[in-house]
């Protein structure tokens, strides 16, 4: 009895899932199919997505017509990670002398050695492979099939990250799976409600423009998970719908520490929105991750230790597309080659753009240039 298992977080599920299941069953030609979403995957965080509704998105997704699939809560009854191993395991109790066929992506077939019990899935499964465009397709040494043809460059990550950019879902997913995203406000679409109600309309596409910049960059410089990029992006003015005094009074409230608080309150109480923007990604949107909250912090004062993703925002935030200064395009073209270089330059236009305006300068931003001077002599 030949058993095709098709495992995964389907966070959600898309187009190139369905692509490479379909040709799996024409190929294959299974007596049955399971379907199995990761309730907690060994390789990822817990996903803040419901099983229940990941599982709905799979048959909306997929059609429940077809009675050789079945949509498995296997790794849901078990309640925690579960590895591949084990799935082979029940799947080879359920059935009697099954032949199973485990389908994935080529990333995947080239890291199986590294998985759980790797010899256990190898001796009792036949690994079956869509070939992607760009990955490494060196056969693998154990029993394996690759499918005709080659599979979007796609993943649930990207999808995730573009409806958290846009707010909007893309065409990359099942239409069928839209409603179910829309109506429990997934991936960021709750961000983008929130931050609809609380900016004018041009900040807002401001924001967005930031996150899909940031996305880009991220692309380049790979240390920087695209997620992180756009989450960044869309929550770094999330705050600039507040006043002056708003703003002073929101830090005091909440106990916001902000360097040199009592003169930026007293001068120039707009730059309080970036410490203010990183607060309510923390307690509103429930981002945890200190590299996104200091980027957010950062991204108008800088400061003497940028990481990656700080620089990233920094650079994207004035070099966004809806920045109509002559230099927002030269940046923007500098980051794509030398981020160090862009952000220096950003520094510089920042600094030069207060003055012109007769604005007060921040220590912090004269640190940041001094800092960046250094180090480029």
């Amino acid at each position: 009895m030949k058993v095709l298992v098709f495992g995964g977080s389907f966070d959600p599920v898309h187009k190139a899932h369905i692509s490479l299941f379909r040709r799996a069953m024409e190929e294959i030609a299974p007596d049955v199919a399971h379907i199995v979403p990761a309730y907690h995957s060994p390789f990822k965080a817990k996903s803040p997505t419901p099983f229940r509704l990941r599982m709905k998105m799979l048959k909306e997704a997929f059609g429940t017509k077809n009675k050789k699939i079945v949509f498995d809560d296997y790794e849901l009854k078990q309640g925690g990670k579960t590895y591949t191993y084990q799935l082979v395991k029940y799947l080879k109790a359920r059935y009697n002398n099954p032949q199973i066929y485990l389908l994935v992506g080529t990333d995947c077939l080239n890291d199986l050695h590294n998985w759980k019990n790797p010899q256990y899935i190898f001796e009792n499964a036949v690994v079956v492979a869509g070939k992607r465009k760009g990955y490494d397709e060196n056969p693998a040494q154990f029993n394996h099939i690759y499918l005709r043809g080659f599979f979007p460059k796609l993943s649930s990550s990207r999808v995730r990250a573009h409806i958290l950019s846009c707010g909007e879902v893309p065409n990359t997913v099942p239409a069928a799976i839209a409603p179910t995203i829309k109506k429990n406000k997934l991936y960021g679409l709750a961000v983008h409600d929130w931050l609809k109600a609380h900016l004018k309309p041009n900040r807002y596409l401001h924001s967005k423009n930031v996150a899909e910049m940031a996305a880009a960059f991220s692309d380049i410089y790979e240390e920087v998970n695209v997620e992180s990029a756009v989450k960044a992006g869309i929550l770094h003015d999330a705050a600039k719908g507040f006043s002056g005094p708003e703003l002073v009074k929101f830090c005091v409230e909440h106990r916001i520490k902000v360097p040199y608080f009592e003169e930026i309150s007293r001068f120039e109480p707009a730059l309080l929105h970036s410490y203010a923007s990183a607060w309510i990604a923390k307690n509103l949107f429930d981002v945890r991750n200190k590299d996104i909250l200091n980027a957010i912090a950062e991204h108008t004062l800088g400061s003497l230790h940028m990481s990656t993703l700080s620089k990233i925002l920094f650079v994207a935030d004035i070099s966004s597309k809806d920045r109509k200064y002559k230099d927002a395009f030269l940046i923007r073209n500098l980051a794509l080659q030398d981020l160090d270089k862009a952000l220096l330059y950003a520094a510089n236009r920042k600094l030069l753009f207060t003055i012109d305006s007769q604005k007060w300068l921040c220590p912090l931003g004269i640190g940041l240039w001094n800092h960046l001077i250094k180090q480029e002599k």
